[in-house]
């Protein structure tokens, strides 16, 4: 029997100066090479990433735009950069094929690549599946022109994932997309293993896993952390993760750079809490990931966040909406911990027991390879 041919048009992919950059999409679909033939096609955000590549069972093609060496996350997608980047990725399209060509369309991120591949889907031939991830529904799916952008391109697909319920329920209240299923990313098998070390020494051990940015809520960190330290709370910050930020001018935490999911899952079984105060979300795969290792969390509660608990067990929620308020509450968070250690280990026990399951790779893949079976043609 043939092997299904699947396109995969992702707004993001890991690059040779950004390997860690949404590496939860590509081991994903390399799991899922084996059941289908995948052409991936992704924009070059660096000159050094390479325009074609091929391993681990996936064909990848990208297409250059003006970048400057920027990620839109870290502000490279201004209006100049948004166009070029438009322009470039429909040019790579009309090059993939057009609607005859048998197979289906997986788009990652609903804006614009939904309205974008559209042109180049047929609801027989080549059906399209979107799979809403975050920023494309709760950033630009809330402005105007994202807004029409984002249900032009939808309503095109036979299939519509959503990464969280909170996501599905705004795709459906906010631009009448109806059908919306939920699945979220899983996390790697690795995060089931058992822990080989544990906590230990005096004083706080805080982790931040992510992009080091302002918009993911690592500047409220930062400031909120150096507050407690200022009140003469012991503490460490371990940062994970890369980005243009590092520390304020009196406070540096320890910067780790990127780590693989092993490199994770060690930081968060040596970690007290981790922070992620983040001004959106989808359904954060670190939160996953701390769960599994039943790691407490202080955090925003938006997005599909609050999903991922039972009411406030085994999590802080953080609820100023004012930024100098937020950075205050964090600091006021960790004096109390500081002198209530209880109160962690309360929230460890919580997770032990949540009724509410991570979320794992392996599950999300499968259910992921039944949804494109279904609609192949």
């Amino acid at each position: 029997m043939p092997v299904p041919a699947l396109r995969v048009f992702s707004a993001s992919w890991p690059g040779k100066i950004e390997p860690w950059r949404a590496r939860f999409i590509r081991d994903l679909h390399v799991d899922l090479s084996k059941d289908f033939k995948t052409e991936v096609l992704a924009p070059a955000v660096h000159p050094e990433d390479p325009l074609e590549e091929e391993h681990d069972g996936l064909k990848l093609r990208r297409f250059r735009y003006r970048s400057g060496g920027k990620s839109p996350r870290q502000g490279g997608l201004g209006l100049l950069e948004s166009c070029s980047w438009i322009l470039s990725a429909r040019k790579a399209l009309k090059k993939w094929g057009g609607p005859a060509t048998k197979g289906v369309t997986l788009v990652h991120w609903g804006i614009p690549g939904a309205f974008l591949a559209s042109s180049f889907c047929d609801p027989v031939t080549n059906p399209m599946v979107v799979w809403c991830h975050g920023s494309d529904v709760h950033r630009h799916g809330r402005k105007a022109i994202g807004a029409h952008l984002l249900r032009s391109g939808l309503r095109s697909a036979q299939r519509v994932l959503a990464a969280s319920q909170e996501m599905a329920d705004e795709l459906e209240k906010a631009h009448g997309i109806q059908g919306v299923e939920v699945l979220p990313v899983g996390i790697d098998d690795v995060f089931q293993m058992p822990a080989k070390v544990g906590r230990r020494n005096p004083g706080l051990k805080l982790l931040w896993v992510g992009e080091r940015l302002e918009s993911k809520g690592y500047g409220r960190v930062l400031r909120g952390v150096q507050k407690a330290q200022d009140h003469g709370v012991p503490l460490t910050l371990d940062v994970i993760g890369e980005g243009p930020l590092t520390g304020t001018a009196d406070f540096v935490p320890n910067l780790h750079g990127a780590r693989d999911s092993r490199g994770v899952c060690e930081a968060m079984d040596l970690a007290d809490l981790l922070l992620l105060p983040s001004h959106a979300e989808g359904t954060p795969l670190v939160i996953q990931e701390a769960k599994a290792r039943s790691l407490p969390v202080a955090a925003t509660p938006v997005g599909g966040i609050p999903d991922l608990f039972e009411g406030d067990l085994g999590w802080f929620s953080l609820q100023s909406k004012e930024e100098d308020a937020l950075e205050s509450e964090i600091c006021d968070l960790l004096v109390q911990l500081d002198q209530s250690p209880e109160l962690l280990q309360q929230k460890q026990q919580q997770l032990r027991k949540s009724s509410i399951p991570v979320i794992y790779r392996k599950q999300s893949g499968e259910r992921l390879a039944a949804i494109l079976q279904e609609v192949h043609p």
